[in-house]
């Protein structure tokens, strides 16, 4: 009797060539799972210092919520901002396949502004009735704790997509749109610094910049699609 050794099948791929993608993968996984672990703590953290409200009748209960709207406020802005940052991270790993040292390192970066928010957070409510300088150093580190979180986002993406981090042919999905949802906080955090300076009610423009960026960005779709949604001639041109 003949020992015959058995052809490997067809489509199987060397040992070899499996282990490294496999680290690559495993590589990423840590990062991401680092990430969430880090910014879960970060959202938790707010929700500790929220004051109870006390008072032995319902006026006094609310005379008392009413003491601390500001802190109470604060902690929803900052949750809703840890969240959406959250969020933009996710969109940016959904498609990466592989980390090297510089997207750690952003990555590093990226999440000492999300611990930081906790921290910053205390700063719009411990400057109350204080001069507009003062008032302007607090909420100016705010909205530049969250420009510099959606710009480290925004140097990641751009440098996942420079270094080929990103699985093949995926750099073109809703890509241009997630450069369009991080000009909005980029510009609304960003331009409110100043006006800091110039009044205390520069807050507005983070809830009025990010949606008027969205609903420029959808013009040239509607600029480019005719009645019903259809698209014009030479856009159809195009197309083909």
């Amino acid at each position: 009797m003949t020992n015959e050794t058995p052809e490997p099948a067809e489509h199987e791929e060397p040992e070899g060539h499996r282990e490294p993608e496999e680290h690559e993968a495993r590589a990423v996984d840590r990062l991401i799972f680092f990430s969430d672990a880090v910014t879960a703590i970060a959202i938790t953290l707010l929700a500790i210092d929220l004051p109870v409200p006390a008072g032995a009748t319902v006026p006094a209960f609310w005379s008392s919520v009413r003491h601390n709207d500001l802190r109470y406020l604060a902690f929803l802005i900052s949750f809703v901002s840890i969240a959406a940052a959250w969020g933009h991270h996710h969109d940016v790993f959904q498609y990466a396949k592989r980390a090297d040292s510089r997207l750690r390192s952003l990555t590093m970066f990226w999440l000492m502004m999300i611990v930081l928010i906790p921290f910053a957070t205390k700063l719009l409510t411990s400057n109350r009735g204080s001069t507009v300088a003062a008032n302007a150093l607090g909420w100016g580190f705010y909205a530049l704790v969250q420009v510099l979180i959606t710009g480290a986002l925004f140097v990641m993406r751009r440098h996942m997509i420079a270094h080929h981090l990103l699985e093949p042919g995926s750099e073109s999905r809703e890509g241009r749109d997630w450069d369009w949802r991080a000009y909005g906080p980029l510009l609304g955090f960003g331009l409110s610094i100043p006006v800091f300076f110039v009044t205390p009610d520069a807050w507005v423009l983070w809830i009025v910049l990010p949606p008027l960026v969205a609903r420029f960005r959808r013009l040239p779709r509607r600029a480019q699609s005719g009645p019903g949604g259809q698209l014009t001639a030479g856009r159809r041109r195009n197309v083909r």
